[in-house]
C-alpha cells in the first residue's frame, strides 16, 4: 500500500466559529437520549477518517474500532457493561468499541515507511508495545470524539465493562477493548444528560513557568 501525496495545504490559518466550538465542545453533550435513526456507516468512517490525520506517537495510530450493528454483537457489548451502564447502551442506536491494536507495528512499511528498524524495535519489545498501544489509542480516541461530533453525532463514553469478556466474545486477535461508546443522532428537546457538571478552570488546571 503506498502513502498518497497530498498537495501543500493552501488554506490561510483560521480559528473555528462560535457555532462550530459550540457544536463540537461547549454545548456538546456526554449524550444517553437518541432519536430513532440508525447510524449510517458512512458517518463513522466519515469520523474515522477525520481522525486519523490527527497525531500520534511515530504515526504508530493503534486505535481500532468495532461497531456493533448485529443483535450478537450488541448483546456482547451490553452483557459486558456494568449492570449501571446496560440501559442506557440499550438506549444507544450504534455501540462502538474503541480498541488498541498490539500488533499496529505490523502495519510498518504503511506507518513507518523506510523508518529502518521499526518493526524490529516494537517487536523486541511487548512492554514497550502495549504502553505505547494504550497510551496512542487513547490520545486517538479523543480526536474520534470529536470526529463523531462533527458529523452531527452525539455519543456517551463508558469505561465501566469487562474488558477480558467483550475481548474473548468480539475483539479480532491482537485487538484489546479499552472504551464503549453508545452513539446516535442527538434527540430533539430536553435530554437525559442532567446539569452539565463542573469543569476545572485554566486558573487551576494551567501553570505558566
Amino acid at each position: 500500500m503506498t502513502t498518497p501525496n497530498f498537495p501543500e495545504s493552501t488554506l490561510a490559518p483560521f480559528a473555528l466559529d462560535d457555532a462550530a466550538r459550540a457544536a463540537l465542545f461547549t454545548s456538546a453533550r456526554s449524550a444517553i437520549a437518541f432519536d430513532d435513526r440508525p447510524v449510517d456507516p458512512a458517518l463513522v468512517t466519515r469520523a474515522w477518517d477525520l481522525a486519523k490525520f490527527g497525531p500520534s506517537s511515530m504515526n504508530t495510530q493503534p486505535l481500532r474500532l468495532v461497531a456493533a450493528r448485529s443483535d450478537a454483537a450488541r448483546a456482547a457489548v451490553i452483557e459486558s457493561a456494568m449492570p449501571g451502564n446496560r440501559p442506557k447502551l440499550e438506549r444507544a442506536p450504534l455501540l462502538l468499541v474503541a480498541a488498541h491494536d498490539d500488533r499496529f507495528h505490523d502495519h510498518h512499511e504503511h506507518i513507518a515507511p523506510g523508518m529502518a528498524g521499526f518493526h524490529e524495535r516494537f517487536e523486541s519489545n511487548p512492554e514497550m508495545r502495549a504502553g505505547l498501544a494504550h497510551s496512542g489509542a487513547m490520545l486517538q480516541l479523543g480526536y474520534l470524539i470529536v470526529a463523531l461530533r462533527a458529523e452531527g453525532l452525539a455519543l456517551r463514553p463508558y469505561g465501566g465493562f469487562d474488558k477480558a469478556a467483550l475481548d474473548a466474545s468480539l475483539m479480532p486477535a491482537g485487538w484489546r477493548s479499552e472504551v464503549i461508546l453508545g452513539v446516535g443522532h442527538p434527540a430533539a428537546g430536553d435530554d437525559l444528560s442532567g446539569d452539565r457538571r463542573g469543569r476545572i478552570a485554566a486558573e487551576v488546571g494551567v501553570r505558566e513557568l
